[in-house]
């Protein structure tokens, strides 16, 4: 199984390079509840642009050539992101979902007919300020809501407790986009200055819903300074680079019941970015850098120089900061793009933000900073047709905590394929497996998963939506992942089998 996915891995690359060279001239299971709430999905940056289908004229309203309709104070914009449904396993009961979590706590899963949550994101951005210079003010808010449908009962509420005995659902609704923002400051050419809680300039596969690069979180910063503003005679491949730069709080761990962070622990999280680098016009160089200054009071004592101890009388571990480098390369083709990635860290920079790491609050301080991480991606999504899409990913990611801990490896690679054979239908293929070895004399775990699927949907393209789904999917793992719980529902764990099979139907939608 080991070769097999390590070959499917190379096959995927060796394709993304090929295609590339045609078109150079242009922590946790899914019944963990912190982390389906915590999860972020892409209600702040646009979907990944594809070959669009044609849309029907409409007719602007009278105005100067070009124009584009000043904001005004009160204006109301949404984007936002849902998924949900619900379905049965072949042993009988209600679905479960198929992952393998790797050695250092990352949960991967090939996401297609293998989802058991109701998962919804409202983003509202609201316009609070309209300056005469042409700044203007703007507030960010996203409820999330969350609904486990594994473990706990589908009441057709959906109420979060119980309440004169109807079943509570485990929902659960959090905020992680609550920030403020001001654009079109003229010393700030092109550049937006926010304070707030966020997603921030994340990077994901979506196949299979891994935030690589992601330091979202609470902070703040200047997003997106264009140089080519205050340089207008900057030459061809700097003339759309951005410089971004954020500050984000992170903690300790939490102890004590109920865990929280002690109130020493505190660091700081610096993200430099720089994107826009073209070294030729369908092609981008991105490149970022995070710090974690340690801003803890004296690690493991107090202001008198007595060890600080949890609610037990342990001794806090104590904190240190971190640092990571990630550089990422997009190269539009296909009607899509390829990106490869790598990435390399220390300490808690072995995140490369956040959420691709840990879950909110962000505990990057509770690392060891002798341990280190590197990572590498590859993700092509392609439209070369209007019927015909697709999304092919691999990572290889080395993890060495120093020590007497075992180094870990964990290899991915999946592929998933749209087949718009009419204009409000779909044939969805996927197939996904993934690999950990944890070096320490065990053997290896693996996990392949594969889902077909009949959608209704708006259009043909891979990204259109909404796509309303009914699928089925079967699943094959080793006796070594079987122990390590396979699966969300923990139907296999406690049985001799190594495949099993889950169908239903499912919704999802962003705009």
């Amino acid at each position: 199984m080991r070769r097999a996915i390590h070959s499917l891995a190379v096959a995927g690359f060796l394709l993304a390079g090929w295609a590339s060279r045609d078109a150079f001239a242009q922590e946790a299971t899914d019944n963990d509840a912190r982390h389906n709430t915590e999860e972020p999905k892409e209600a702040e940056k646009p979907v990944p642009v594809l070959t669009p289908t044609p849309a029907p004229a409409v007719v602007e309203p009278a105005g100067p050539a070009g124009a584009t309709p000043k904001p005004k104070f009160g204006d109301l914009t949404t984007s936002g992101y849902f998924r949900g449904g619900f379905g049965g396993s072949n042993q009988k009961g209600r679905m479960t979902c198929f992952s393998l979590p790797n050695p250092q706590g990352l949960v991967s899963k090939y996401r297609l007919g293998n989802e058991c949550e109701v998962w919804g994101e409202y983003h509202l951005t609201s316009v609070v300020y309209v300056g005469d210079d042409g700044s203007v003010a703007r507030l960010h808010f996203m409820p999330v809501a969350y609904i486990p449908n594994t473990f706990i009962g589908y009441t057709p509420t959906g109420v979060t407790s119980s309440d004169n005995g109807s079943p509570a659902t485990g929902a659960t609704v959090a905020f992680p986009n609550l920030y403020a923002d001001i654009t079109g400051i003229s010393w700030l050419p092109g550049a937006t200055a926010w304070v707030g809680t966020r997603y921030y300039k994340r990077e994901f596969i979506y196949i299979s819903d891994f935030f690589y690069w992601n330091p979202s979180g609470v902070g703040g910063g200047i997003e997106d300074f264009a140089l080519g503003k205050v340089w207008p005679s900057a030459p061809a491949a700097l003339r759309d680079l951005t410089i971004s730069y954020g500050l984000f709080a992170v903690d300790g761990q939490p102890v004590g019941s109920p865990q929280l962070p002690l109130q020493f622990g505190l660091g700081f999280r610096n993200d430099l970015q720089v994107r826009g680098l073209k070294p030729w016009q369908s092609g981008e160089l991105q490149l970022g850098f995070q710090y974690i200054a340690n801003w803890s009071a004296t690690a493991g004592t107090d202001a008198a120089g007595n060890p600080i101890t949890d609610s037990m009388g342990n001794p806090i571990t104590p904190t240190h900061g971190g640092w990571g480098v990630t550089g990422q390369f997009v190269q539009k083709l296909l009607g899509g793009d390829l990106k490869l990635a790598a990435q390399y860290g220390k300490g808690g920079g072995t995140g490369f933000g956040t959420l691709a790491r840990f879950y909110y609050p962000d505990f990057s301080l509770n690392h060891d900073p002798a341990e280190w991480r590197f990572r590498a991606i590859g993700v092509m999504t392609i439209q070369p047709t209007e019927w015909l899409g697709a999304q092919l990913a691999g990572v290889f990611q080395h993890d060495n905590l120093g020590g007497s801990v075992p180094k870990s490896d964990w290899y991915s690679a999946g592929g998933r394929v749209s087949l718009g054979f009419t204009q409000h239908a779909k044939l969805l293929g996927e197939a996904g497996g993934d690999y950990a070895d944890r070096n320490n004399g065990s053997v290896p775990q693996w996990l392949a998963k594969f889902t077909g699927a009949v959608a209704i949907t708006t259009e043909r393209g891979f990204y259109a939506r909404p796509e309303l789904r009914l699928f089925y999917t079967w699943a094959r793992w080793n006796e070594t992942a079987r122990m390590g719980s396979v699966d969300s529902y923990k139907l296999y764990t406690n049985t001799n089998l190594l495949t099993g099979s889950i169908f239903g139907l499912q919704a999802e939608t962003w705009w």
